[in-house]
């Protein structure tokens, strides 16, 4: 699938990372009542939580606290958003997502152990030796958030969703400004240490705060604390060789968790 490079402009996959917008989904109620049919905002932003760009997809995914897998009740797209509706019929903790999404397609090279996306207009350009195998990659990109109907559980969140996953140590639904949130970060079932996490939430425009950078630890632990409250967004991107019989060389993988964080 490969191809030798010509002329290149790469651009590192740190820069490729930050200026990428984010899918976040936004449930009008992370603690809805039995019964109570919600919205789900689902939209594309480089900011928490804005629509920008409407997610279109076939594969937006409610998880039941079971594990059981089925559709939104309704699913509307707009301009700059899509609004999912759904009646919250079980107990317990159900998942939002939408499922893992295949998008467009692209090129990168391997230099040093490290893939750096080529001929995008976001690239600066690099020195690349003649020779260097062009790989195709095509992104892959997974968003949840959690709504607790009555007490929480843990079925919906060890339910499998793609292959780059941000699994809760502890439950989404009780975080609080003060209190670290941990969470594992897991590809194909292994775990991803030393990665760098983006953490930005709905506050920072206000406060002119940047995203928090937070790296996983040798056992793919990524440990956060929140300092205001309101909706935030966890990121990590990285890039990894595609599942036997995919269309490209490597998929560029997103996977985003939208939390509601509470005050202490």
């Amino acid at each position: 699938m490969f191809r030798s490079a010509l002329f290149l402009a790469v651009a590192s996959l740190t820069c490729l990372a930050t200026a990428a917008d984010t899918a976040y989904v936004k449930p009008s109620s992370f603690a809805p009542a039995l019964d109570q049919t919600i919205s789900v905002e689902v939209a594309f932003n480089d900011y928490c939580c804005e629509p920008r760009y409407a997610l279109r997809t076939e594969t937006f995914t409610v998880i039941e606290p079971d594990g059981t897998r089925g559709k939104p009740d309704r699913v509307e797209i707009f301009a700059d958003m899509t609004v999912l509706e759904h009646r919250m019929t079980t107990p317990g903790t159900t998942r939002i997502t939408t499922g893992e999404r295949l998008g467009r397609k692209g090129e990168y090279v391997l230099l040093d152990g490290t893939y750096h996306l080529v001929n995008s207009r976001d690239a600066e350009p690099i020195h690349v030796p003649d020779g260097t195998p062009i790989l195709s990659s095509q992104t892959a990109t997974v968003t949840d958030a959690y709504v607790t109907v009555g007490a929480q559980d843990w079925g919906a969140l060890r339910t499998k969703v793609g292959c780059l996953s941000i699994e809760p140590a502890l439950h989404p639904s009780s975080v609080r400004v003060g209190s670290p949130f941990i969470a594992r970060v897991m590809m194909d079932g292994d775990p991803v240490a030393n990665q760098t996490v983006s953490v930005f939430g709905e506050m920072d425009r206000l406060y002119e705060s940047g995203r928090k950078l937070i790296s996983t630890d040798k056992d793919g632990l990524l440990t956060v604390s929140f300092e205001n409250p309101g909706l935030h967004v966890i990121m990590v991107r990285l890039q990894a060789p595609a599942p036997v019989g995919a269309e490209t060389d490597i998929r560029s993988y997103t996977t985003a968790l939208t939390l509601t964080v509470a005050p202490n």
